[in-house]
């Protein structure tokens, strides 16, 4: 009997553990909040997630929640994986908290499609860039009264010429995400890469 309390208890410790695990996962796991890895909602449809869009053309400054954001150009890699091509975003964000916040590709950028639908800044395409595009810093926080200027990927269908490219100015909470910032992109804003951005592959 008391082998059995004591498994019965080790058993409750072990799911409690287990809980506790999943919920510190829920605080901070953008994939839990992120709608493209939910095909049933966008980020439109999901109470408090982009109630407040700011919409501002490429090269205009959008200042929300103490954050600078400008979309400076998009940029054509010219690379086509999987009938997927390598879009590259130019971004310039200033962090005008007395604060150091953390800002990620995944959590913080998006693409809406004209039909509703929305894809998230994929992973293959910031290998890409680690690997050929010269220069490349990946985003990961901005410093109090720092800048971060640089590039999100997206993988977009090679049919693709009309998009938004969206953005979270989530600041001081990295789960903020009820303003976000949106820029209309046309085939006549996308630009090729310029010579010597991308190093060809081997």
């Amino acid at each position: 009997m008391k082998k059995m309390k004591i498994a019965a208890l080790l058993m409750a410790a072990l799911i409690a553990a287990v809980s506790a695990a999943g919920c510190n996962k829920h605080k901070k796991d953008p994939a839990i909040s992120n709608s493209t890895n939910n095909p049933n909602k966008t980020y439109s449809e999901i109470e408090g997630v982009a109630e407040i869009e700011h919409n501002v053309s490429m090269n205009e400054d959008a200042d929300v929640n103490n954050t600078q954001y400008k979309l400076n150009r998009v940029i054509d890699s010219g690379v086509v994986k999987d009938g997927k091509k390598f879009i590259y975003a130019d971004i310039t964000i200033k962090n005008t908290s007395d604060v150091e916040y953390e800002i990620t590709a995944i959590n913080n950028f998006y693409v809406s499609l004209p039909d509703g639908s929305e894809i998230a800044s994929q992973p293959n395409t910031q290998v890409y860039a680690i690997n050929h595009l010269n220069g490349y810093e990946k985003i990961s926080s901005v410093g109090a009264g720092e800048e971060f200027n640089g590039y999100i990927g997206f993988a977009l269908d090679t049919s693709v010429t009309d998009f938004t490219i969206c953005f979270f100015p989530t600041g001081k909470d990295y789960n903020d995400k009820k303003d976000v910032v949106r820029t209309e992109i046309s085939a006549a804003d996308v630009i090729p890469a310029p010579e010597g951005m991308f190093t060809p592959e081997e």
